[in-house]
């Protein structure tokens, strides 16, 4: 059985500006295989919840790594799964609130 996906608004403003940021400065086909490169891992996550490390900060919560440069962090529920965050880990590592 696969998993509910559900989108917090954070999440959403969060892989817009990834989105934006590849469009604004690389060809179309980078930003084109980033969506794509989520999308299949959501849906590995949706039939795998589990997958992802435990969070050391936010109980419940789980990241799996998207790119080089993004993790996705998420909580389940019943037979749900929240998509809380997508962080750049290029930023300084103290503005993570799940590590």
């Amino acid at each position: 059985m696969a998993f509910k996906i559900i989108w917090s608004e954070s999440a959403i403003e969060d892989y817009s500006k990834v989105i934006s940021y590849l469009l604004e400065s690389f060809p179309l086909f980078v930003a084109e295989n980033f969506i794509q490169i989520t999308e299949s891992r959501i849906f590995k996550l949706a039939a795998f919840p589990e997958m992802g490390k435990l969070s050391r900060k936010i109980n419940g919560a789980r990241s799996i790594v998207l790119t080089k440069h993004n993790k996705l962090y998420y909580s389940i529920s019943n037979d749900t799964i929240e998509i809380l965050n997508i962080f750049d880990t290029r930023q300084n590592p103290e503005k993570n609130s799940y590590e």
